[in-house]
């Protein structure tokens, strides 16, 4: 089935939970939904500028169940990956350069690890953790240890 990229997902999804192998055709604004399409299975992209021969090779892949997206979407979907997939620990997204000690904690925080963890692993007090972890969401604007993950993932 070839959908227009303005096609309700719950649409989408209803016609890939009866084995539909769905293709989308859209503009570049779909690869900012471009995820709730491969939830809802969408087996292949294709931009509405791209020529036919595009159209034919993504519904021949969709039927095949091999998957396509078309050189018209794939530096939009890339720049959609880039901002979801998580960097480097030490990134985070700041005016201030972090010192390496705080590089050093905002990794171990990171991990999921408390401020006495932290504090036990680096033999530091708990207090002087504490203000590293202070000082590296100040830096990075934020006020959370989770915004703080979350925005060095979304580095």
């Amino acid at each position: 089935m070839v959908l227009e990229g303005r096609s309700q997902i719950a649409h989408v999804q209803e016609l890939t939970d009866i084995g539909t192998a769905v293709v989308v055709v859209a503009d570049a604004e779909i690869a900012t939904r471009w995820m709730r399409c491969t939830q809802a299975d969408v087996r292949a992209l294709v931009h509405c500028d791209d020529p036919e021969d595009e159209l034919v090779e993504a519904v021949r892949r969709a039927s095949d169940g091999t998957g396509y997206v078309s050189t018209g979407l794939s530096g939009a979907l890339l720049t959609v990956m880039r901002a979801t997939l998580p960097r480097h620990l030490s990134a985070v997204p700041t005016h201030t350069p972090l010192t390496s000690r705080e590089s050093e904690v905002l990794q171990l925080v990171r991990r999921g690890m408390a401020n006495k963890e932290i504090a036990r692993r680096l033999g530091l007090s708990e207090k002087t953790i504490k203000f590293h972890v202070s000082n590296v969401l100040a830096k990075a604007h934020v006020a959370s240890r989770a915004q703080l993950i979350a925005s060095a993932a979304a580095m």
